[in-house]
């Protein structure tokens, strides 16, 4: 691994633990065993720097996710596959900074507008491409995935923070079962 690799990989895993809002460039690089001169040297600015932390973030939350499984013959099935792996601790650090980085969009936008969809972009095609195998119209799919995403990141938003997770769960399934039901009552097909 290089230097640079080495840098974001030690970068992310302190933004897991400290968080990116008020993410200051001389603690990160203390942390690292750097110097703030050698963390732009490598990222060319703190910007790029952020950039690559929440790509590689991207990419370790979608490499710990095992794909939908035989078992998955549904909507309720593929929410409940989706929650489960959306529930896990490492998840649930990764999650907490998508959501900080949503914050940050609407603080800042001219800095991090386009950050949340940058990492929510790659789960929306391969979730389109599933609601379509699973008998959704393919001109359905797309408001069908963000439905889904909005959801899911509202309900990881509560999970975060809720004083009882099981509630969440709870709503969670019902979701999952509410968008099935929907579905089976048109016959995925529906366009109502």
């Amino acid at each position: 691994m290089d230097r640079r690799a080495e840098l974001a990989e030690g970068a992310l895993d302190y933004v897991l633990v400290h968080g990116l809002v008020g993410l200051s460039l001389r603690p990160l690089a203390a942390a690292l065993g750097t110097s703030d001169r050698m963390l732009i040297y490598h990222f060319g600015s703190k910007e790029r720097l952020v950039g690559e932390v929440l790509a590689l973030a991207q990419r370790r939350l979608a490499a710990s996710l095992e794909p939908p499984g035989p078992d998955v013959r549904g909507l309720a099935d593929l929410v409940h596959h989706l929650w489960a792996a959306l529930s896990t601790p490492a998840a649930a650090r990764v999650t907490r900074l998508y959501l900080e980085i949503c914050v940050l969009a609407v603080q800042e936008p001219e800095r991090f507008r386009a950050a949340p969809e940058r990492l929510r972009g790659p789960w929306r095609a391969p979730l389109q491409s599933g609601l379509v195998a699973f008998g959704i119209a393919p001109e359905r799919a797309a408001p069908v995935a963000d439905l889904i995403l909005d959801t899911l990141d509202g309900l990881a938003l509560d999970r975060l923070v809720a004083t009882d997770p099981a509630r969440v769960d709870a709503a969670a399934a019902v979701f999952a079962e509410l968008l099935d039901g929907r579905y089976r009552a048109t016959g995925a097909k529906g366009s109502t």
